[in-house]
């Protein structure tokens, strides 16, 4: 039964007199005060969509973060000095070469502003992460250029629309959408050729789902003694810190200067930065999560065999898959039955964007999918 506060108030009303106003309080269930449900509500959404640690975080970044809300009250103080002495002890660097963000679109945000003013230039692949393209100011020229047929970046076509103008050359790697990778060395080749006044943002956003071998070395973990270089990275994807919204940036000490004066004074919270820190000295989650997305990935591949579908080789935890369908109806198909993935991509208007989600939400996406008309059914899931 459901009681409105008319009748609540009346309630009270009628009991004070006895003395029992607060008995009647108790008897007042949780039952009866709860709303009625709305008979059209949705069981929860399947996100396959923004390439999330479906996993979350681990239990000790749980802990800290529950530890860190009795202080939510306070402005973020030495917690911020003491994640950037953490990641700069982690990467052997200064900490006045880091500068922390509201996640890594918030450092997106202040390298175009710092460095795409009117006039300049800037150089990124196609698809790529929009959001630093988007962050570009009027007067700013967005050069987008096609991945090469390996769906790697076209370093030798984004070097020959480079000039004395460009001031930011953006590299996702691996890349997003596609999840592919494009090799070290070539990067490193690129860098060299490029003019001595263009600054290079290498986004790693996805670097710790890259199998481990030297040749796809990060560029924090073998620097390149390039001032120009700065190197991003995020606490959203494989820390499953997401919803925590932080990120951050390594460059040298006065590009991390000239990055800070474009950016929030409390760019980042209490909470978030005691997260990030709890979520650094766990080395053993991060390991665990690398090695379950392969498993995952893997999986993903194996289902998309056994209906004879094709999808690109992926490096994140996301996967570009070519569908048989028309694009746009997969994703309403999709969307119709609570499942979400990207919406479609116009430079590859084949492909659907699947991030990896837990087994359980897996099992629900390729039983969606087989449902749509024409779909062959897979009957080992």
């Amino acid at each position: 039964m459901i009681m409105s506060r008319r009748r609540l108030l009346g309630r009270l009303a009628a009991t004070a007199a006895t003395g029992a106003a607060f008995q009647a309080l108790s008897n007042f269930s949780l039952a009866e005060s709860a709303p009625a449900p709305h008979a059209n509500t949705l069981p929860t959404p399947i996100l396959l969509s923004r390439n999330e640690n479906a996993y979350g975080p681990s239990e000790k970044v749980l802990v800290a973060m529950r530890e860190a809300l009795s202080g939510s009250h306070r402005y973020p103080g030495t917690e911020h000095d003491f994640l950037l002495n953490k990641i700069a002890a982690l990467h052997r660097v200064r900490p006045e070469q880091i500068v922390l963000g509201c996640g890594s679109s918030e450092i997106l945000r202040t390298a175009a502003a710092a460095f795409l003013g009117p006039g300049k230039k800037l150089v990124q692949a196609s698809p790529t992460c929009p959001l630093l393209g988007g962050y570009a100011r009027p007067g700013v020229e967005v050069v987008n250029v096609p991945l090469n047929k390996m769906y790697e970046h076209d370093l030798s076509a984004m070097l020959a629309r480079a000039d004395a103008s460009t001031g930011l050359v953006y590299i996702c790697n691996p890349n997003n959408p596609t999840g592919t990778l494009t090799a070290r060395k070539d990067i490193e080749v690129f860098i060299a050729k490029l003019p001595a006044s263009t600054m290079v943002l290498i986004d790693e956003a996805y670097h710790h789902f890259v199998s481990g071998t030297s040749t796809n070395a990060s560029f924090l973990d073998r620097t390149l003694n390039d001032s120009r270089v700065m190197i991003v990275r995020t606490f959203s994807k494989i820390y499953g810190l997401a919803g925590m919204r932080i990120g951050y940036v390594v460059a040298a000490p006065d590009i991390a200067r000239r990055l800070s004066g474009h950016g929030p004074q409390f760019g980042v919270g209490a909470v978030s930065a005691k997260a990030a820190a709890a979520a650094l000295d766990d080395s053993e989650y991060v390991f665990m999560a690398a090695k379950r997305n392969a498993s995952d990935r893997q999986e993903f591949m194996n289902q998309v065999n056994a209906r004879m579908l094709r999808a690109l080789d992926s490096h994140a935890n996301f996967v570009m898959m070519k569908s048989p369908h028309p694009v746009d109806l997969v994703f309403e198909h999709l969307k119709k039955n609570n499942v979400l993935v990207a919406p479609p991509i116009p430079e590859m208007n084949k492909y659907i964007r699947v991030s990896l989600g837990t087994p359980a939400d897996m099992l629900q996406f390729w039983r969606v999918w087989d449902l749509m008309p024409g779909q062959k059914m897979n009957t080992n899931m």
